[in-house]
């Protein structure tokens, strides 16, 4: 029942506009696995091709297994998707990361979604 009304208030909350549970969100060739971190952590102006590139996600209010989705994509054109669930309850961090394989010049974009809501987004440039 508390999972149910959880999500509930997430769907009314994420629709209004007022809130997300994305508290935080960085693209860099590093991982961050605290909250404390990703909020502070400057995000890099550009990385490089050859690198495996991390987004590392601070949430809140999101109950324990709850999934989102990290779309990353190359000028505009989709070239990963990944799902993660929520490891623990309220607040927790997930790290999707790109392998450096799927890396190549051009502005990277990764998209957070929860079903198919973005719920956040960054860009970085890749050289």
């Amino acid at each position: 029942m508390g999972l149910v009304l959880s999500i509930s208030m997430l769907f009314m909350l994420t629709a209004c506009g007022e809130s997300t549970p994305v508290e935080a969100l960085v693209i860099s060739d590093d991982f961050y696995e605290s909250a404390t971190e990703i909020g502070s952590v400057e995000q890099p102006a550009k990385l490089s091709v050859g690198d495996t590139i991390y987004g590392s996600i601070s949430l809140i209010e999101s109950p324990k297994g709850m999934k989102y989705q990290a779309k990353w994509l190359l000028d505009s054109k989709e070239i990963m998707v990944d799902e993660k669930a929520m490891e623990t309850d309220q607040r927790g961090v997930l790290i999707f990361p790109l392998e450096a394989d799927k890396v190549a010049v051009g502005m990277l974009k990764l998209q957070i979604l929860y079903k198919d809501e973005v719920l956040a987004e960054k860009e970085v440039l890749v050289e």
